[in-house]
């Protein structure tokens, strides 16, 4: 007589067949990723970078916009479960203080950290208090780009108007020009006073019977003016201790001469009255509104364009678009002799984008991972060479030239290489505070620089102003941090 239970699974074999069932049949495992997304790269990462990853690990990877690093605490603290973040250099400090990034040896082995810090530059900013916590995504740098018919123009015919460029610097300086100026053709060898002479003539010319500034040096409405500021102080000479202490003279120097520009109405009057944002910038080119503007490489692409659906371009004529190394910053004060009171330098912040895997992730290793693959030999090749960001592997420093081959794309690219050169290793102030100091040095620019009743414009009024509130303020921010050096009068 045959047993009952013949033919029939044993109950645990019952049981993993259901399990393995029901595995096949749940939902796939989401991971959020927040990031900051130029047009087009959403688009990109979708059709051409994610599929590969979801795929072999069966999961659904969702991009959440980051567009304000200032606000990535609040946005990683939010109940919505960001697992995998895109965050800049600047803000790192913060969210690692704040206690909302997970350090990397808590989540890999040892051994597959080592292996990953060896395949890219730079990895030591991503080190806090001795433990990794971020790996790096990519290097950018601001660059000046400009339309060269309106620089050639400039060169040509400024002469025309020197004694009113003269005149409308002596309100600033008591003397006008330097000694011996000439205005440069290669904007590469631009200074600031040549920035003002070229910003000058092209606000007193008329088009289209209006006469307005035609130079955008950032977005203010961008939250990345504050670092703009920062950059401006760089050019000037300010160490990163002068910096944060506020009262450098380079930085009462660069304010002095924000507030020329405002004042003589070199700036667009757009970019202050509406707070210009980056899009803004780019429509602004697109319009004829802008000749000039300092913006990060990247942003050169957008404007510049392929053409093609995802990068269409902003300029009628693609073909007049030059790229320049930072205008050296100086005084505009002269000394005796006619020349700078103080020089400055072309070295500003190179800004860099880094993966963190937050504390509250769903799946902190499948996070992990994901940050690995987006930074894998191929898709850095692609997103780079898409969007003009320089990578970040050591394995492709070989090979740049290749990846964004000839003509404008490599012209980006080469100048944003010098610029990189000049920079050395000038970055944003690495510290949790990071948020309020930019802030202070943004409300001190409003005030001082930007027209109203608190607008200052000759150095010594500059100077004073930052004495008497913002570095003060800046003291309160960070406390025992504050550089302890006495007022500079370089």
């Amino acid at each position: 007589m045959r047993k009952r239970w013949a033919g029939r699974l044993p109950a645990a074999g019952l049981a993993a067949l259901l399990a393995a069932f029901l595995a096949g049949c749940a939902a796939p495992v989401r991971i959020k990723v927040a990031m900051d997304m130029r047009p087009g790269q959403e688009a990109l990462y979708k059709t051409r970078i994610l599929k590969a990853f979801e795929k072999k690990h069966k999961c659904i990877v969702e991009l959440a916009p980051a567009p304000d690093a200032a606000k990535l605490p609040e946005l990683l603290a939010a109940g919505d479960t960001i697992d995998l973040v895109a965050s800049p250099l600047s803000m790192t400090r913060t969210l690692v203080g704040r206690n909302l990034i997970a350090p990397l040896d808590a989540i890999t082995m040892p051994k597959d950290l080592a292996e990953a810090r060896k395949e890219f530059f730079l990895t030591d900013l991503g080190v806090v208090d001795g433990r990794t916590f971020f790996l790096p995504r990519y290097v950018e740098t601001p660059v000046l780009i400009y339309l060269k018919s309106k620089v050639a123009e400039a060169a040509q015919y400024w002469e025309i108007r020197r004694d009113d460029i003269n005149r409308a610097l002596a309100r600033y300086n008591g003397r006008g020009l330097p000694r011996g100026y000439t205005l440069e053709k290669d904007p590469s060898q631009w200074d600031w006073f040549d920035l003002f002479v070229a910003g000058w003539y092209w606000n007193s010319k008329e088009v289209q019977g209006q006469r307005r500034g035609r130079m955008a040096l950032g977005p203010l409405g961008s939250p990345s003016a504050p670092e703009a500021l920062m950059d401006a102080c760089f050019l000037t000479g300010v160490s990163s201790e002068g910096l944060l202490a506020m009262n450098d003279a380079g930085v009462a120097d660069m304010f002095q001469w924000q507030s020329a520009l405002a004042r003589e109405g070199i700036l667009n009057p757009g970019l202050i009255k509406e707070r210009w944002t980056d899009e803004q910038v780019r429509e602004g080119f697109r319009s004829g509104e802008l000749y000039l503007s300092a913006v990060p490489q990247g942003e050169a692409f957008q404007i510049h364009g392929t053409g093609s659906a995802d990068l269409p371009g902003y300029l009628a004529d693609p073909e007049d678009m030059g790229v320049a190394v930072m205008p050296k910053g100086n005084s505009l004060l002269l000394d005796g002799n006619g020349d700078p009171l103080r020089e400055g330098r072309r070295s500003v912040a190179t800004r860099s984008y880094w993966w963190g895997v937050t504390q509250e992730a769903r799946n902190p290793k499948l996070a992990y991972e994901l940050a690995r693959f987006l930074s894998d030999t191929e898709n850095q090749v692609l997103e780079s060479s898409a969007f003009g960001m320089v990578p970040v592997r050591q394995d492709l420093l070989g090979e740049l030239g290749l990846m964004f081959g000839g003509g404008w794309t490599a012209e980006v690219f080469q100048t944003a290489s010098q610029q990189l050169v000049e920079n050395r290793l000038t970055t944003a102030p690495l510290l949790a505070e990071f948020p309020e100091v930019a802030r202070n040095y943004q409300d001190a620019y409003e005030d001082i620089c930007l027209p109203g009743p608190g607008q200052k414009t000759r150095y010594e009024d500059v100077r004073k102003a930052l004495e008497d509130r913002w570095v003060p303020r800046e003291r309160q921010i960070l406390g025992a941090k504050y550089p302890v050096k006495a007022l500079s009068s370089r």
